[in-house]
């Protein structure tokens, strides 16, 4: 029982990882978190090791919080981006092709890029939709 549950746990895992990863590859998504990333790890590494860059002390400026500093602006501002084209709000456009569920009523539906996303006919304005792996 526990190896037929750990399958489908990790079955979901791979489905919603794919799902994120195929998102976070787009090269929009990727230019933006560059461009971010570019502008606020400067900004940190300014406020963090100023002195030492502006003198170019090159021995002590610590290249691993320098690299750090750009590298993670980089992952949230892609997270935030794949979050959000992972919502389904109602009235919105879907970002990609998608079977939906209503997280109430059990409700399904599928939609395909660019459509307007749905009220559920059973919840309606209480709709809360949900991915279906």
């Amino acid at each position: 029982l526990l190896v037929i549950l750990s399958y489908f746990i990790i079955k979901l895992f791979m489905n919603i990882s794919k799902m994120y990863l195929m998102i976070a590859c787009d090269t929009q998504i990727i230019i933006k978190s560059l461009k971010i990333s570019l502008i606020v790890g400067t900004v940190l590494n300014i406020i963090n090791q100023g002195d030492y860059l502006v003198n170019l002390d090159a021995m002590h400026i610590d290249l691993y919080k320098f690299f750090l500093t750009y590298t993670i602006p980089f992952f949230v501002s892609t997270y935030t981006a794949v979050s959000i084209k992972m919502s389904f709000a109602i009235g919105e456009r879907a970002s990609m092709d998608v079977d939906l569920k209503c997280k109430s009523c059990k409700t399904k539906v599928s939609l395909q890029d660019n459509d307007i996303i749905p009220i559920c006919k059973n919840c309606m304005e209480k709709t809360k939709w949900r991915v279906v792996l």
